[in-house]
């Protein structure tokens, strides 16, 4: 272990999908730069369970057969200097300490510690013997995905157990609609959000018994939809907001890991869908798309 290199690879404290996009992209540098991943999403994680908890670890089995523990040695090295041995697991004062490729390959470090995500466009044409050379960010995260991303089992049966209660038998539209604080991002959420019925009806004159399984983040949205195909729809119980309301990410909840498990059910399970229809600006429905190779006919993503 001490002839071994790691890189730590800590929560942004983003919403889920920004932050496992940050985890992919960091996978992709570890493997570039020849050192041993380790996943540690603390304190500043939205979907911790409480502040001693490593949240990666509640959805997700390890990257490496190495944690955090192994990682808090006093006789390791450190990059950025910031850290240290008894430091690791603190947030705050060391956030946004943005590492780059070249700072990676140049660094002896025993431990590079990266909280800061970084579009993996920036890098990927750094190191052409990487198989992964000259790919898209959508390819890049999908390897990555099928690689190093395994559901811890209670998770992966709650999703079994849905799809086999609700799902199996039938053809499936996935559609992904975003509402309330998306609009901050995408300023005219509300007109792109009109294209939907004419997507959602081409598949259906293709496939006129299929059921739409519909993931969205607003109430009222789930409502409409609800009542424009009666008996059509398919949806998880989770926390909802108002179309024009704080987002549901931001709510608070008792169990915070449950606000995780909410997004991660819905994501895989709509992967498991026949086609997607997605928001092009939405870390989701981009989950969705990378979750599996789909044919290219079968996702429509909005923009």
């Amino acid at each position: 272990m001490q002839l071994r290199k790691f890189m730590l690879i800590k929560s942004t404290g983003n919403g889920f999908w920004f932050d496992m996009h940050h985890v992919l992209t960091q996978l992709y540098f570890a493997e570039i730069s020849g050192r041993i991943p380790v996943v540690y999403w603390g304190k500043n994680c939205m979907y911790s369970l409480d502040d001693s908890a490593d949240a990666f670890g509640q959805f997700f089995r390890p990257v490496s057969p190495y944690s955090i523990n192994d990682l808090e040695n006093q006789k390791f090295t450190y990059f950025p200097k910031v850290w240290r041995s008894d430091n690791l697991r603190e947030e705050g004062l060391f956030y946004n300490t943005e590492i780059t490729l070249e700072d990676i390959m140049d660094c002896d470090a025993d431990v590079v510690v990266q909280n800061c995500f970084i579009e993996p466009e920036n890098m990927m044409y750094w190191i052409e013997k990487h198989p992964m050379y000259g790919f898209i960010s959508r390819y890049l995260y999908g390897a990555m995905l099928k690689k190093y991303i395994r559901l811890q089992q209670p998770v992966s049966d709650e999703i079994d157990e849905f799809y086999e209660s609700h799902m199996r038998g039938n053809t499936l539209i996935a559609v992904h609609i975003r509402g309330s604080d998306k609009v901050v991002e995408v300023e005219y959420l509300f007109e792109l959000n009109k294209q939907y019925p004419y997507e959602i009806n081409k598949q259906l004159r293709i496939n006129p018994d299929a059921k739409l399984f519909l993931l969205t983040d607003c109430s009222d949205i789930l409502e409409q939809y609800s009542e424009m195909y009666p008996g059509n729809i398919i949806n998880t119980d989770c926390r909802r907001v108002l179309q024009r309301g704080p987002g549901s990410h931001f709510q608070e909840y008792e169990d915070r890991a449950r606000k995780g498990l909410e997004i991660i059910k819905d994501t895989w399970l709509a992967a498991r869908c026949d086609c997607l229809i997605g928001n092009g600006y939405s870390n989701v429905s981009l989950a969705i798309s990378e979750l599996k190779d789909w044919d290219k006919s079968a996702v429509k993503l909005l923009y």
